[in-house]
This record gives structure tokens, sequence and C-alpha cells, in this order.
């Protein structure tokens, strides 16, 4: 599988992560801050390279509208491994020059097991502004097939 990027993640505290997101002038929905206050993300991490791999459902052979746990089985199954919470803020910095068009999904743990409570975070360039938002995923929503998400090589 090809590599969609090189990341250096972690070791930074998150009030610095955040601040650096806010200077990129990066928006957020509801659901960010409240990623940002779980115990999941964890951006003072020990610093280390991770390599993404962004697939789309054709590449996991996934032809029609399914739910989140259908696509992260699926990758696991093709060798692929779930991405720490705090990888989506990294890309967000990293990726400045996404281009407009699918959300871009990272996928991830859910950090509660609680349906009220959000999954993870996908990027989006929506009419020139770049977006960090997260998202619920819970049991059976359903993920249109023009979506792309990204997993650990």
């Amino acid at each position: 599988m090809e590599t969609f990027k090189e990341l250096t993640i972690g070791g930074v505290n998150k009030a610095r992560l955040i601040q650096q997101l806010t200077e990129a002038n990066v928006h957020f929905n509801k659901y960010a801050p409240i990623l940002f206050e779980s115990a999941a993300f964890t951006p003072d991490s020990p610093i280390e390279q991770v390599q993404l791999v962004k697939l789309k459902f054709s590449d996991m052979e996934l032809n029609e509208v399914c739910s989140y746990e259908n696509i992260v089985e699926r990758g696991l199954a093709m060798g692929l491994k779930i991405c720490p919470m705090h990888l989506g803020a990294f890309l967000r910095l990293n990726y400045i020059d996404q281009p407009e068009g699918p959300y871009l999904t990272v996928v991830s743990s859910d950090p509660m097991g609680d349906e009220n409570y959000p999954t993870g975070f996908y990027l989006r360039n929506h009419e020139g502004k770049l977006w960090l938002r997260g998202y619920r995923a819970k049991g059976e929503t359903e993920w249109p097939p023009d979506q792309e998400f990204i997993f650990l090589k």
C-alpha cells in the first residue's frame, strides 16, 4: 500500500498544540474541544515517526454504504492499524494544502464507548476554510462511499 504521508507526532503539550491549530486558522466543530479534553488525546506522548495510508471504499473493496465498524475491521484485516487520537491534530497542521473535497476521517478507537461522545477527528477543506472536526461513529452509523480514511501503516 502506498504511503499517503509521513508525520512526526507527539512531544507537544495539549495547550501548545491547540494554540498551533488556532494560529494556523483551523476551525473546529463542537466535538473537537470535547476530544481535546479526552484522556485518549495525548499529544505529549513520546515523539514518533508514523506512515499513513489513505483509503477509499474501493481500496478496501467496500462498494456500498457501510458502518464505521465495517471500515475499521476491513482496515485491520488489510494489516493496517488504528491511529492514536492526537494524530488528527498533527495531520491537520501538516496537511494545510488539503484540496476541497471528501472528508478525511482519521480512524481511531472510541475513547469513551458512549454513543453521545465523539469517536475521533476528520479533516476537511470547505469553502477555503480548514477544519478539524470531531465525529461520532456509533453502532450502525453509515458512511457514504465517497469518504476517505486514514490508517497507520
